[in-house]
């Protein structure tokens, strides 16, 4: 039986942990990538002052609530995406150093992710992986170590429903998969650095500005925009018809849009901060939260793209 034990985050936090009000569509499981039990994790949570935060933490002995779950939380990666604005976000700890206490975390954190399926009459079909949304390698442990469909499958074995996964109804036949290939100008090196597709890497070198970027789609097309440091944002291109931006002349925020009906997104990565900001997929330049990729005035070393 799953004993949920609450801490939820403090009422003068919620507009940086949980600012929006969500309507869950589905479940994202993710590792923490440290030996820190439930109780530590939703504690550091809730008293620093950053944009990170989770539903529930489960370790091998509790299951502890942070944030309230008609709340969204800052988890995976996909700025306003569906990932951070409807998932349930549930992460397992002691996924570092792996062990007993890990198996019985995940144990526990199925038997979670069962009674969150059964309470909204939802199939594993609902069940995601951080991965899904930004490309991050997580849950890591699970993936390398005990795998994502044995999971699943544990998830099932919890269920109270005599089916875990709904009847798919006929669909029809899967979209054509579009890629976006992209370089990037680096601003030491003063050359085009390799092409990069999807989430393979990224496009740059840490601590090398970029100052232009090139990009095209393997079927339609892709527009974008970028603004440099100390000027203005340049005329939007078209796919490889030319280039964005300037050379020397480094770059600050990035702007991408396609007309396959599909949406891009995007993040850079700061150089002086050293972090990379959350994928964005607006067209925006009066929109900061998702408008753009970047933060006016800090140098983009590097760029990830691809198409959802």
């Amino acid at each position: 039986m799953v004993n949920i034990r609450r801490e939820i985050c403090p009422a003068d936090k919620w507009d940086i942990k949980c600012p929006n009000k969500m309507t869950p569509t589905r479940i994202v499981i993710h590792n923490t990538a440290n030996d820190a039990p439930a109780k530590n994790e939703i504690s550091y949570m809730n008293s620093n002052k950053n944009e990170v935060s989770f539903h529930f933490a489960v370790d091998d002995t509790e299951t502890v609530q942070g944030i309230e779950l008609d709340r969204n939380a800052w988890h995976a990666g996909d700025g306003n995406g569906k990932g951070n604005r409807e998932g349930i976000a549930i992460e397992i700890c002691y996924s570092k150093s792996g062990g007993e206490k890990w198996l019985k975390a995940v144990e526990n954190a199925a038997e979670l992710t069962a009674k969150l399926l059964d309470e909204r009459g939802w199939g594993t079909d609902r069940v995601t992986k951080h991965q899904d949304y930004s490309g991050k390698h997580c849950p890591h442990r699970i993936l390398d170590e005990y795998g994502w469909d044995k999971f699943l499958d544990l998830v099932k074995s919890k269920m109270k429903k005599a089916s875990a996964v709904k009847p798919a109804a006929p669909s029809a036949p899967a979209a054509k998969k579009i890629s976006v290939i992209y370089q990037v100008w680096d601003d030491v090196k003063n050359c085009w650095l390799p092409e990069v597709t999807d989430l393979t890497d990224y496009a740059g070198l840490y601590g090398h500005d970029v100052c232009a970027v090139y990009a095209r789609l393997t079927s339609g097309n892709i527009f974008y925009k970028v603004h440099y440091k100390g000027g203005v944002w340049l005329p939007e291109v078209k796919n490889r018809e030319d280039y964005a931006g300037l050379f020397n002349k480094p770059i600050d925020g990035l702007m991408m849009r396609t007309d396959t009906g599909k949406t891009v997104k995007y993040a850079v990565h700061l150089r002086i901060s050293d972090r990379w900001l959350p994928f964005v997929s607006g067209y925006d330049a009066d929109d900061f939260d998702n408008g753009y990729a970047g933060i006016i005035g800090q140098e983009i070393d590097g760029v990830k793209i691809y198409i959802e």
